[in-house]
């Protein structure tokens, strides 16, 4: 008997051999169970691993703040609060830190002048510490970036030096971001830290 024979005679349900494919339909039926366990475990690993890279995860915070300048109360600048994390503002004028070490400070400030001429600075000061941040005179704009080294020990102010109300206008924008991203370290030469360490 040739083939067409053997399947014509497995079609007739005649005499020869009869197909049996019970165990056949068990085995793909495993298989098929086999292979929808794998795409969900790898679906479900998938938005694990999306999740967790997302910029809005804990990991991926930076620490720092970014303020525009509200008022000059005497010396003092007055800021109101665009974007922080972890760094605050307190009494719109006292920015509090949790992380000592390196810090990016940018500023962007324009100043108008009204009548006389006139040059301002700004410091800003933490403790003991000033830093010069720009030197301002009538009718111009700058921006400014420089890295500082801060503890979370003091608050930090900033001041403007030469300033008289009513004979000009300013504009500032100010930025803190720490440097070290989401790691948070004491100062080692915080002096009570060295008296722990026998130093």
């Amino acid at each position: 008997m040739d083939s067409k024979d053997a399947r014509e005679s497995l079609e007739s349900g005649g005499g020869g051999a009869r197909c049996r494919c019970s165990n056949g339909r068990r085995n793909s039926a495993a298989v098929l169970l086999i292979h929808s366990l794998l795409i969900a475990a790898c679906a479900v690993l998938s938005l694990n691993i999306y999740l967790r890279e997302q910029p809005g995860s804990s990991k991926q915070h930076d620490v720092g703040i970014y303020m525009q300048m509200i008022e000059i109360d005497s010396d003092e600048l007055r800021f109101s609060t665009i974007w922080n994390h972890t760094v605050h503002l307190q009494d719109d004028k006292r920015v509090k830190l949790e992380c000592a070490g390196p810090y990016t400070v940018y500023l962007w400030a324009c100043m108008t002048k009204i009548s006389t001429e006139a040059v301002v600075n700004l410091t800003m000061e933490q403790g003991i510490k000033s830093f010069h941040l720009q030197t301002l005179w009538g009718n111009e704009c700058k921006e400014m970036q420089k890295e500082i080294m801060l503890s979370e020990k003091d608050d930090v102010t900033v001041y403007i030096k030469g300033y008289v109300k009513d004979t000009r206008k300013i504009r500032l924008f100010l930025g803190l971001h720490y440097m070290l991203g989401a790691q948070c370290f004491p100062n080692p030469l915080d002096p009570e830290l060295l008296k722990q360490l026998g130093y």
